[in-house]
C-alpha cells in the first residue's frame, strides 16, 4: 500500500520560513514528487530579496522533467532590481489538486512581504497550505523562541496564517540522520507551543532509510529529499 503524504491534498503550497531554512529545496522536491504522481506542478520563485539558491536558478533542470518554474524578470539595467512576473494572481487562483502551484517565498519577513499583493489570490484557494520550513541548525531558529518570533513576524508581514509546521533540518552536504533526530525534541515542542501541526521532517534520500518511517512525535512521516539545490562550490 502506497503512502500518502501531506502535499498530495493540496492545489497551492505556499513555502515560508527563515532565510537558509531549505525551502527552495523542498519546493523543488515536492514538485518532483508531484510530478511522479503524474501531477502538473507549477513552481513560482517569489524570491525578489536574495539572488541565491532560487527556484529559477533550476529552472532548465526542471523543465526537462517536465515541470514549469516562473519567477523575478529582471530589467535591462546595471542594478538588477528584479520585479515579478505579471499573470502570477491568475495562475494561482486556477490551482487545482492536479495542476497544483508551489509558492517559493523568500526568507524570512523580508522576502514575506512579496506575498501581500497575492493574499487575495491564494485565499481564494481552498485546498491550500502555508508552509513553516524550520531548519534547527539555523542562528535565528535554534531555540523556540526565535522560531516563534520568525512565525510571527512572517504572519504579521504575509498577512497569511501559517497553517503547519515542516522539519527540515540540515548542513547541506554534511546532513545525517542523526542531524535531523537532533532536531526532534524542539520540533515537537515547537508544534505544541505554535498549536501548528509538524507535518513531516524531511530526511537526506541518500540515506539508508529511504522511506517513510512513522515518527515519535504529532507527526506522520519521515520525508525523504532530494539535494537539488548545491553550494557555489559544488
Amino acid at each position: 500500500m502506497r503512502t500518502t503524504f501531506f502535499f498530495e491534498s493540496y492545489a497551492l503550497l505556499v513555502i515560508c520560513g527563515h532565510y537558509g531554512s531549505g525551502k527552495t529545496n523542498l519546493a523543488l522536491n515536492l514538485a518532483k514528487k508531484l510530478k511522479g504522481l503524474g501531477r502538473s506542478p507549477l513552481v513560482v520563485d517569489l524570491d525578489v530579496v536574495n539572488p541565491y539558491f532560487r527556484s529559477t536558478d533550476y529552472q532548465d533542470q526542471m523543465e526537462e522533467e517536465g515541470i514549469r518554474v516562473i519567477g523575478p524578470v529582471f530589467g535591462n539595467s546595471n542594478i538588477d532590481v528584479p520585479s515579478l512576473a505579471p499573470g502570477i494572481d491568475a495562475m494561482i487562483k486556477r490551482a487545482t489538486i492536479d495542476h497544483p502551484v508551489i509558492l517559493d517565498v523568500g526568507g524570512d519577513p523580508d522576502g514575506a512581504r512579496a506575498l501581500v499583493r497575492y493574499t487575495p489570490a491564494i485565499n481564494i484557494v481552498e485546498d491550500k497550505l502555508v508552509l513553516m520550513v524550520v531548519n534547527t541548525r539555523r542562528p535565528e531558529t535554534q531555540e523556540i523562541e526565535g522560531n516563534l518570533e520568525m512565525i510571527r513576524r512572517i504572519t504579521k508581514v504575509s498577512s497569511l496564517d501559517i497553517d503547519a509546521l515542516i522539519g527540515n533540518t540540515h548542513l547541506a552536504e554534511f546532513t545525517t540522520l542523526d542531524t535531523v533526530k537532533e532536531s526532534l525534541p524542539l520540533l515537537e515542542e515547537l508544534s505544541l507551543k505554535s498549536r501548528l501541526p509538524l507535518v513531516a521532517v524531511t530526511i537526506p534520500e541518500t540515506d539508508p532509510l529511504l522511506h517513510p518511517v512513522p515518527l515519535p512525535l504529532a507527526t506522520e512521516f519521515y520525508l525523504p529529499v532530494e539535494r537539488l539545490v548545491k553550494t557555489n562550490w559544488q
